[in-house]
């Protein structure tokens, strides 16, 4: 019996170092290939993004550790394969258990959305009040002489660029959809309403400015109950207080009531936090009802159709294998009059471009860009079949994207700008061209967050 039992160990001490050769030699192999510069990505497709470089030596940075951080991070952030393998992990995680509905990052606490935003010009004292406004008027001769001496000295000056992306937050996934979750915030939100009415004030009375405020897909298609129970804010609420308090001189345009009519549609994407085609359409009837324009019919529009289209959301939940399994198919629709734009790049290098681009040969994560060339700082497209001197300019973050095609068969020119990329002030803009129509349109979330308002404050002001 002792001989039995000796063997049989012996035997079972042999398979462990077996296996730790096995693992061992994987190891090294991975090392190997981790090595090989060419094999690390410099760009991820998925999360839409520049990996990190690798650092730049200085002994400074070497003694106190900057340094060989930095190769730390690049070397996790360019691994070989990196997107296969991560996505590999979320499926092997999977396996766990059954999880059709899951959370990706931290809910954020959200203020309450109040019924009134109170001012301080509700309680100062009307003596008060007058001495402010006389100090704005004061200010404003200030910064137009102060304009019209940069222009005397050579031009307009250009304000210097940050770039703000995005943010979609934390993701729940359902099955196979993901919805980014939505949190108002009152201080954002006071300080769109105040950049907004500000340009609202500044151009001629024959200007007029419109405001869409967008809801986000949490709004239309989860209900109620299931909102609150993920933390989220009434995004109806919170357009609603947008729309309340902001300057009597702004036409606000109805998005949600008009979107969630349409709820049983496929008006947001799955694997993306944009809206479709779509959803923008449906937007763009509700403007030309308060324009008093009859609205071009869906039928008439010639199409683009773009599959597998696989979005932010996909990377925002840990690359979810049923967001990936279900990709996500976008229709474009060519406006009637023309096909052509031309845009300004961040450079200011100027390019013509199609107004819906054939992206059917990129990468699955890029193709919303099929939509006015992406995100530029400032585009214009001609309508040839219009000489009325008729124009607008559409002042958005990528949402916008989807909106803009559905207006060229209404304008003779529309303009395009970007508030993150572009480098000069708002009225100058308007003024110059003779623009009558002036059109912000954001998505909910945009329209309350701080750091990409704050680009819409600095355009505006400039």
């Amino acid at each position: 019996m002792e001989k039995k039992r000796k063997r049989r160990k012996k035997k079972d001490y042999k398979y462990t170092k077996y296996k730790i050769y096995v693992f061992s030699v994987a190891l090294m192999l991975m090392a190997v290939v981790a090595l090989i510069i060419p094999l690390r990505p410099r760009e991820s497709a998925v999360e839409k993004r520049t990996l990190t470089k690798f650092p730049a030596f200085s002994v400074d940075s070497f003694l106190n550790g900057e340094f060989l951080n930095g190769v730390s991070t690049w070397y996790a952030d360019t691994f070989p394969f990196r997107e296969t393998l991560l996505a590999g992990n979320t499926r092997y995680r999977m396996l766990y258990g059954i999880q059709n509905n899951q959370i990706y990052g931290s809910i954020q606490a959200a203020d309450a959305v109040p019924a009134k935003r109170i001012n301080l010009t509700d309680i100062i004292l009307p003596d008060i009040q007058r001495e402010m406004e006389s100090l704005q008027d004061a200010m404003r001769e200030v910064m137009a002489t102060q304009q019209a001496a940069d222009a005397a000295n050579g031009g307009v000056k250009r304000r210097e660029i940050t770039s703000v992306p995005e943010q979609v937050g934390s993701v729940y996934v359902a099955d196979d959809t993901a919805f980014s979750l939505y949190g108002f915030t009152q201080e954002a939100a006071n300080q769109y309403i105040d950049a907004v009415s500000a340009l609202a004030n500044k151009v001629d009375s024959d200007v007029t400015v419109y405001d869409i405020v967008v809801p986000i897909s949490t709004g239309i298609y989860l209900d109620e109950a299931l909102q609150k129970e993920l933390g989220c804010s009434d995004e109806q609420e919170a357009i609603q207080y947008i729309y309340n308090n902001m300057d009597d001189k702004v036409v606000t345009v109805d998005a949600f009531t008009t979107l969630k009519s349409h709820s049983d549609e496929y008006l947001y994407f799955r694997t993306d936090h944009h809206w479709t085609a779509l959803g923008a359409y449906y937007t763009y009837c509700q403007l030309m009802k308060e324009k008093g324009i009859t609205p071009t019919s869906l039928g008439k529009y010639e199409t683009m159709v773009f599959d597998n289209f696989i979005g932010s959301l996909y990377s925002a939940s840990n690359q979810a294998p049923s967001l990936a399994d279900n990709p996500d198919v976008i229709t474009a629709y060519i406006p009637l009059a023309t096909n052509r734009m031309t845009y300004t790049d961040v450079d200011g290098n100027t390019f013509d471009y199609d107004i819906i681009y054939d992206v059917s040969d990129w990468d699955s994560g890029s193709k919303y860009n099929c939509f006015i060339a992406g995100d530029q700082p400032l585009e214009e497209i001609h309508n040839p079949n219009m000489s009325d001197g008729s124009s607008c300019v559409v002042i958005k973050e990528s949402f916008g994207n989807a909106f803009v095609p559905f207006l060229v068969d209404h304008y003779e020119t529309v303009y395009v700008v970007d508030y993150r990329y572009y480098p000069e002030g708002l009225t100058a803009l308007i003024r110059d061209k003779g623009i009558k129509d002036v059109i912000f349109i954001n998505n909910i979330s945009a329209a309350t967050t701080s750091s990409l308002v704050s680009n819409i404050e600095e355009i505006v002001n400039y």
